[in-house]
C-alpha cells in the first residue's frame, strides 16, 4: 500500500484542498499553542475545531463539547496524558441530548494529538486503510474499548516504523514541497492526511490496477 501511495502521490496531493485540509489545521495548532488563549472559552477556536475535527457531524451535545474543551484546556499543563484515559473520561459524559453516554475514541485520539502532534489520529478512514476489525452490533462498550485500544497501539508502532524506515518519505517530502506547511504540520500528521485522501480514492473506485485513475 505504501508503494502504491508513493507511486501515485501527485494525484493524491492534487486532491487535497489546502484551504480545507491544511491551513485550518495549522491555524488550530497556532491557536492552541498560544498561552493567552483559553480554548474552553474561545468561541472562534471551538467553532473551527468542531468543524475541522468533525465534532458537528457526530451530532454530539453542546454540554459534551463544552466538557471536552474544558478538559482540553486543563490538559495543556498535564505532564502526560494518553488516549485511554481521555476516552474513559469522555465516556462518563452524556454525549447526546437524551443523556446517553458513548465511547468517542476517535475524538479522544484527536484530543491527545493536539497535545502531542506526533500521536496518530484514529478514525474510520485509518481503520479502513489498515483493515482493522470493526466489531459487531452486539459488541459491548468494554469490548469496543479493548478493540480500539489494540488497534491504536498498532497504529503507534506502525507510524514509528513508517518514519524509521522511510516507507513514505518520498510522499511526505512531496507534501512539504507542495504545501509548505511548516513544522506545525508534523510528519505524523502528513501521513494521516495522505491516508485520508488515499482511502477516499479507494472508496470512490478510483484505484485500478495499482494506480489512481482519476483525482
Amino acid at each position: 500500500m505504501y508503494n502504491l501511495i508513493n507511486n501515485n502521490i501527485d494525484k493524491i496531493l492534487n486532491a487535497i484542498d489546502p484551504d480545507k485540509d491544511v491551513k485550518p489545521y495549522i491555524q488550530l495548532v497556532c491557536w492552541f499553542n498560544d498561552v493567552n488563549i483559553d480554548v474552553s472559552n474561545d468561541i472562534e477556536f471551538k467553532r473551527e475545531y468542531r468543524k475541522y475535527w468533525q465534532l458537528n457531524a457526530a451530532r454530539l451535545s453542546d454540554s459534551f463539547c463544552n466538557s471536552y474543551f474544558e478538559l482540553l484546556q486543563k490538559s495543556k499543563k498535564a505532564e502526560s496524558i494518553n488516549v485511554k484515559d481521555v476516552a474513559q473520561w469522555l465516556l462518563k459524559i452524556p454525549s447526546h441530548g437524551d443523556g446517553r453516554c458513548s465511547l468517542q475514541f476517535s475524538f479522544a485520539s484527536k484530543f491527545v494529538h493536539m497535545l502531542d502532534r506526533r500521536l496518530p489520529i484514529y478514525d474510520s478512514l485509518v481503520e479502513a486503510f489498515y483493515f482493522f476489525p470493526t466489531g459487531s452490533i452486539s459488541e459491548s462498550t468494554e469490548e469496543k474499548f479493548e478493540r480500539l485500544t489494540k488497534s491504536y497501539s498498532f497504529l503507534l508502532e506502525e507510524y514509528e516504523r513508517i518514519l524509521q524506515y522511510g516507507l513514505l518519505e518520498y510522499s511526505i517530502n512531496q507534501f512539504r514541497l507542495k504545501f509548505d506547511p511548516g513544522q506545525e504540520y508534523t510528519d505524523n500528521k502528513i501521513i494521516d492526511t495522505i491516508i485520508w485522501r488515499f482511502v477516499s480514492f479507494m472508496r470512490s473506485g478510483a484505484i485500478v490496477n495499482r494506480r489512481v485513475t482519476y483525482g
